[in-house]
């Protein structure tokens, strides 16, 4: 059965955040050391939960930052950090996000965007990436204080959009996210982008896709 609603992850899902790279190869003279600082962003999100303290994303992201820097030695202040974290706001939609919005639009699905980032902030990524019109609810995990994978988190999503979670879909890059939207009784999607890769013990959804088109197209049949 088609989900009545679909709930797309942002950063990475929707966002490229490639362009970050060249930041973190300014700050670290490695651009690698995105992927660090991601992991510890997500890390110091799962332990608010643990501790149920939660902070905004982005606090938890300079925090990050600032680890990563003293891990690696590096001189950076907490003014730099928090500047590099702000750029979230710019990153771009991926070349396959609106030509396949649109089409799951034209077929009669409804949409909304679920993120671990703040109110103000997700909807201004969502606006500077050009997909406001597409994207008819942004819903941040703000609103609960509780981060994805928490399920209190997607349930809150389809209560938002007015559907029972067992009739959403979460479409996401992120392994974590789509086990998370499962366990709490939701259907998902994994989208396969370059780098990203199942990790999980669990099964892969049935759903899978290398890019949102793919998977907009087994949606619509």
């Amino acid at each position: 059965m088609k989900p009545e609603l679909l709930v797309f992850d942002v950063n990475e899902t929707l966002l490229d955040m490639s362009p970050l790279r060249i930041d973190f190869e300014d700050v670290f003279g490695d651009p690698d050391a995105m992927g660090e600082w991601f992991a510890r962003l997500l890390h110091g999100s799962l332990v608010s939960n643990e501790l149920d303290e939660y902070r905004a994303f982005g606090v938890i992201g300079v925090e990050a930052l600032l680890l990563v820097a003293e891990r690696r030695g590096v001189d950076l202040d907490e003014a730099t950090a928090t500047e590099v974290v702000t750029r979230l706001a710019i990153l771009p939609a991926h070349l396959d996000v609106i030509p396949a919005l649109e089409q799951l639009l034209d077929a009669g699905f409804r949409t909304a965007a679920l993120t671990n980032g703040s109110t103000k902030a997700a909807n201004v990524q969502i606006e500077n990436a050009g997909l406001h019109t597409f994207i008819q609810r942004v819903i941040s995990v703000e609103e609960v204080g509780r981060f994805k994978p928490d399920p209190t988190t997607y349930r809150h999503a389809a209560q938002v959009m007015d559907v029972h979670v067992s009739k959403s879909m979460l479409i996401s890059a992120h392994d974590w996210d789509v086990a998370g939207a499962v366990g709490a009784g939701a259907s998902a999607a994994f989208v396969r982008r370059p780098g990203y890769v199942w990790s999980l013990p669990g099964p892969l959804p049935e759903t899978i896709g290398t890019d949102l088109k793919e998977i907009a197209d087994e949606l619509i049949g």
